[in-house]
């Protein structure tokens, strides 16, 4: 859809707001507006997307924005220049602005992470830490159909599953900081996962959510709007540097794709996606189903006590277990061998998750392997696991906790 009326595309933005309920219900008359913090690089996706949100805003939508915008130390003077015009945007319509530096660099030297996956914890911190202290639950990302399609397609490349083929959903938790860095390079975001905050954290310890408003709209889509309206924008020249893979992806794959292969593949790949985000919610479901009916965890001190399922559990709040993290989980063996091999490794990592070991070693590999090995045998283990944990079964319990200790027995 390009068009010269900016109000057809504001339209669009407000109708991909109501698709994937990504405010909370319209406040009665005179309640306080949903507060929302926008991402803003100065970029044409994040400078629309402000935009029509504030357009939204001032037509009805009981929103209340802060923009934020994050200075990397990557670029110096365009980035600097970034930063003004970013100031400048919010100052026009009227909006706070929080702005931020941060040496990129030194961050990925010091946590021997690519620049990219450095900036990406970097922004995550950032953006946390402003929600909270402007009392924001949701997080506006401008991220658009063609970014999802683009990241589907790297994932599948880097051989993900079905977290990485659900890519950019709509609406999902944000990652916290501590558990991005302690997982750099998996899919630590998507519609099933939940990674929260400590109390201190997020209003009263509430989950912060991202959510995508332009995710149903394309990029040429945006620009066309921008131009319509007159609205200058920010271009990142990194985004043509060949040097990172998904540059080359956006300039060269996809273009091959469209041209010997299919010249919808974006279509195809967005329903891809469409599609693993349904099938995770249904595997979602039935792990919750598994890890509440077999595990029993260990707290600090104490013996062994069984998970209490929630009366609901909210697809956006699945953490496997609530209060405290256990010093232990206990497993009951049989109830595990039954189960399919997926559910298998899946609530293996969920208690590795549980127990604080991160699951940056636990590949598919290695977790394939560990059931492999408690399965061999009515006796078995230790199997070291990731954050200098193990796990052995002794008869019908296999118990996973600090290297060392007792294995209680159920």
């Amino acid at each position: 859809m390009k068009t010269d009326d900016p109000s057809k595309f504001v339209a669009r933005v407000g109708a991909c707001i109501r698709r994937h309920a990504l405010l909370d219900a319209p406040a009665a008359p005179g309640a306080e507006p949903e507060r929302i913090l926008v991402g803003v690089s100065g970029g044409a996706d994040s400078v629309a997307l402000l935009l029509a949100l504030h357009d939204l805003g001032r037509s009805g939508l009981a929103v209340a924005l802060t923009v934020a915008h994050l200075h990397h130390g990557l670029r110096e003077t365009t980035a600097d220049e970034d930063e003004v015009f970013v100031k400048n945007l919010a100052a026009k319509l009227g909006l706070p602005c929080t702005v931020n530096r941060a040496d990129v660099r030194a961050e990925a030297e010091r946590d021997r992470l690519s620049i990219e996956e450095a900036a990406r914890n970097a922004r995550r911190s950032f953006l946390a830490d402003v929600a909270r202290r402007a009392d924001a639950r949701k997080v506006a990302l401008g991220h658009t159909a063609d970014d999802r399609a683009e990241t589907v397609l790297f994932n599948i490349l880097r051989g993900t599953g079905l977290e990485g083929l659900a890519a950019l959903p709509p609406r999902a938790p944000l990652p916290s900081p501590d558990f991005a860095k302690a997982t750099p390079g998996l899919p630590t975001e998507s519609p099933t996962r939940q990674s929260r905050f400590g109390d201190d954290e997020g209003r009263g310890g509430e989950a912060i959510e991202i959510i995508r408003p332009l995710v149903d709209l394309s990029r040429a889509e945006v620009r066309a709007f921008l131009e319509a309206r007159g609205q200058a924008w920010r271009e990142d020249e990194t985004n043509e540097d060949p040097a990172f893979a998904r540059n080359r992806l956006r300039r060269e794959v996809l273009p091959l794709l469209h041209e010997a292969a299919n010249p919808k593949v974006d279509e195809a790949l967005l329903r891809l996606a469409d599609q693993a985000a349904d099938a995770a919610d249904v595997l979602a479901d039935a792990l919750e189903v598994a890890w509440y009916g077999i595990v029993r965890e260990v707290p600090a001190s104490g013996s062994a006590r069984r998970v209490s399922r929630p009366a609901a559990t909210d697809r956006r709040d699945r953490r496997g277990g609530s209060g405290d993290p256990p010093r232990s989980v206990v497993i009951d063996a049989d109830d595990f061998a039954l189960l399919r091999p997926w559910l298998q490794g899946a609530i293996l990592r969920r208690a590795v998750e549980r127990l604080g070991g991160g699951l940056k070693h636990m590949s598919a590999e290695r977790t394939c392997a560990a059931v492999e090995a408690l399965l061999s045998g009515s006796v078995a283990g230790p199997v070291e696991l990731p954050g200098d944990l193990t796990a052995t079964r002794h008869r019908r319990a296999i118990r996973i906790g600090p290297k060392g200790e007792y294995e209680p027995r159920l």
